[in-house]
């Protein structure tokens, strides 16, 4: 199955829930030349892909860092916000304060993306390997404040920081560098010819690098990250700050 409830909704226009996700991230908002040069992309697909393909906006182009709390995880009232913003505050400022954190700016690189199924994404080439030296300190800063983050789709050891409420999720670290691009709102038709109109828009690209200023952690309360143009007001930490 690669329809998606959630992006149907996105999709159709309809008001989101009122879920809400912590994420640390970076390359967000990206540079004005990704986004102009996704903008072209974008246009090629929607021309191109069969009925059920969502394209993201490019306001929401990012690279997830660590999930600290999935939006799949539902809704979060003003307590439970300030609640988890005071438990992860300290995690994020020991992880940063160690020396594996990685100085900046550094240098991601952009390659060409690919449909793999149920999601289209950009997968980066992690030129000074800062994306993995942050998950590493996150990794430390997690184990030390007694907590453990999934590991990809591994939850087998996942376990929340201690003080964490009740029916809250553990942290999770993903095992990719990348940014989704699309979703399915239904199924498409042709599964294997979606797969060929999206490569023959794929292959134009031409992989950019980026320089990257700064991770964010972010108050994710639309979807995948639909936070338009002003989301930076959704920003609690920065590692910049």
């Amino acid at each position: 199955m690669w329809a998606n409830k959630i992006v149907a909704r996105l999709a159709s226009g309809e008001a989101p829930a009122d879920d809400c996700g912590l994420v640390l991230v970076c390359s967000w908002p990206m540079p004005q030349e990704v986004l102009q040069a996704y903008e072209h992309l974008r246009d090629e697909l929607r021309d191109v892909m069969p009925d059920g393909a969502y394209i993201y906006p490019a306001s929401t182009l990012h690279c997830t860092v660590t999930t600290l709390r999935a939006f799949t995880a539902g809704p979060m009232d003003a307590e439970l916000r300030e609640t988890m913003r005071s438990l992860w505050m300290p995690v994020l400022n020991a992880a940063r304060a160690m020396e594996e954190w990685p100085s900046v700016p550094f240098k991601l690189r952009i390659n060409h993306p690919t449909l793999e199924g149920a999601a289209g994404i950009f997968r980066y080439d992690d030129l000074d390997g800062a994306v993995e030296s942050m998950r590493s300190c996150l990794r430390k800063a997690i184990e030390a404040a007694g907590g453990k983050a999934a590991e990809g789709m591994d939850w087998s050891e996942a376990k929340a920081l201690p003080g964490t409420p009740d029916g809250q999720i553990a942290p999770q670290i993903p095992n990719i560098v990348h940014s989704t691009v699309l979703r399915w709102s239904s199924e498409p038709p042709d599964q294997a010819a979606a797969k060929e109109s999206f490569a023959k828009v794929a292959e134009k690209w031409t992989p950019l690098d980026i320089e990257v200023g700064r991770a964010t952690a972010v108050f994710e309360d639309h979807p995948y990250m639909h936070l338009g143009t002003d989301g930076e007001k959704n920003i609690w930490w920065s590692s910049a700050s």
